[in-house]
This record gives structure tokens, C-alpha cells and sequence, in this order.
């Protein structure tokens, strides 16, 4: 199954993701065995990693890190500048001014909210981004505890807004509530986007092989595909 990964963190020098290009390209090569051909590279920007008017500066990374993957990984293997974006009350105004970019340039975006935030926070957040024409995407959903009422999900979906769940979780225990919340969603077709979330070789390191076999027994291989790959193409607007 090709892969499309549109949240990860390879990018040296921007967040607490790769700490050096080796660790990037050790990633990138662990990625690519597991079907991965191409990502978006999305680095934090939050009060921790404040990467406003950093986007020129992201797109020359992206650039020179698939010059090299090309050379060494696969010579077809792309690299899209995005952005991880924690939601503030202020981020349409950095949206609009072009302080923060949105994925490939489109109107998609990614955004992530602290674990703790509540529904109706969220709720307002998504509403915010797609009256204004955006589309956001809700990073790693299985970290929101606020999420896991009925409905709720739903409801965000309604809205305009896209899930992205993390491949990890979908691959964990049965017995783990939220391994099971996951594939719930999943069985469901409530998910859109299928992700690794890598930071590091070593407690993050990308991790694909246990989902995919769990999802190659319980869904439709054309949900499959979309969630790993076809979904993604469109962000890119482009055929791989």
C-alpha cells in the first residue's frame, strides 16, 4: 500500500523533531520501506516553536532534503512544505497575513489543539477556519479526550473539518481503549487521514506495519487507500 504522509516532523532545526539531516534521512529511509512516497513536512508553530515567517525558510528545507532523498532513497520521492499549527485566537489574522502556512499551499490546515481542550473550544475553532474558506484538519484526533462522546466527531465532520489519526495507536493493543476507540472510527470511515507523527528514531520513529496489518483484516481496501494515500493526493492536487 503507497503511503502519503502528511504529518510528520523530519525537519531538523525547527521543533523537537529530527535533531540532525542523518536523523531526517534514517527516518525518511525507515518511512519509505513501509510504503511511504512522499510527505508533507509540517514542523510545530506554537509559543514553543514559533516558526511565524518561517515558511520561506521551511520551503528551502523541504527542498534540500528531497534533493537528497532523491538521490539516495527514490529518485520519485517528494517533499511539501506545511506547518503543524497549535489553534490560537489569533492564527486566521497569521493565515491571512501569510505568518504560517497552510499545507502545499492550499486551504488545507493543519491544526492541533492541547489534549485537555474542550469540545467546545474545538468546536469553535473549526467553524472559525471554514467560514473563512479554510479546511482544517484535526491533528492525531486519538489525543482529544473530548472527542470521544458521541457524535462529536460527527458533528466536527458536519462542520468542515477533516480527522487525521496517527498510525501507532490503530496498531496497539486490543485491549487498550484507545486502540479500540481508533479502529472504532476507522470501521466507522470517520478518519481521513492516516499518519505517522515521526520524530526520532528512537520513542518516535515512523511505525506503520502493525495498522496496516490490523486495517488489511477489518477494512475495505478502498477506505484504505484513501486514508492512506488517496485523501492526501488531493492536499498535493497532483497524480504520484
Amino acid at each position: 500500500m503507497r503511503k502519503i504522509d502528511i504529518h510528520n516532523h523530519v525537519l531538523s532545526g525547527f521543533d523537537d523533531g529530527a535533531s540532525n539531516e542523518e536523523e531526517s534521512m534514517r527516518m525518511l529511509k525507515s518511512a519509505a520501506k513501509q510504503g511511504v512516497i512522499s510527505i508533507i513536512a509540517t514542523p510545530h508553530c506554537s509559543a514553543e516553536y514559533p516558526n511565524n515567517n518561517r515558511g520561506e525558510e521551511i520551503r528551502r528545507a523541504c527542498e534540500k532534503l528531497e534533493k537528497r532523498v532523491r538521490n539516495e532513497i527514490n529518485p520519485k520521492f517528494s517533499i511539501y512544505p506545511g506547518e503543524e499549527i497549535l489553534y490560537t485566537q489569533d492564527i486566521l489574522e497569521k493565515l491571512e497575513k501569510q505568518e504560517v502556512l497552510t499545507m502545499v499551499d492550499s486551504s488545507y490546515i493543519l491544526v492541533e489543539f492541547m489534549p485537555w481542550t474542550p469540545y467546545s473550544e474545538i468546536y469553535r475553532a473549526v467553524r472559525n477556519l471554514t467560514t473563512k474558506g479554510y479546511v482544517p484538519i484535526v491533528a492525531h484526533i486519538e489525543r482529544y479526550p473530548a472527542l470521544r462522546e458521541k457524535g462529536r466527531v460527527d458533528e466536527l465532520i458536519e462542520t468542515g473539518a477533516r480527522m487525521q489519526m496517527n498510525y501507532r495507536p490503530v496498531g496497539g493493543k486490543w485491549y487498550a481503549e484507545t486502540t479500540r476507540w481508533c479502529r472504532k472510527m476507522l470501521k466507522e470511515n470517520k478518519i481521513h487521514f492516516l499518519s505517522t507523527d515521526m520524530h526520532n528514531m528512537k520513542a518516535r520513529k515512523p511505525d506503520t506495519k502493525e495498522a496496516d496489518a490490523w486495517m488489511e483484516k477489518h477494512l475495505d481496501r478502498i477506505y484504505m487507500r484513501a486514508v492512506c494515500y488517496k485523501n492526501a493526493q488531493e492536499i498535493i492536487g497532483k497524480s504520484e
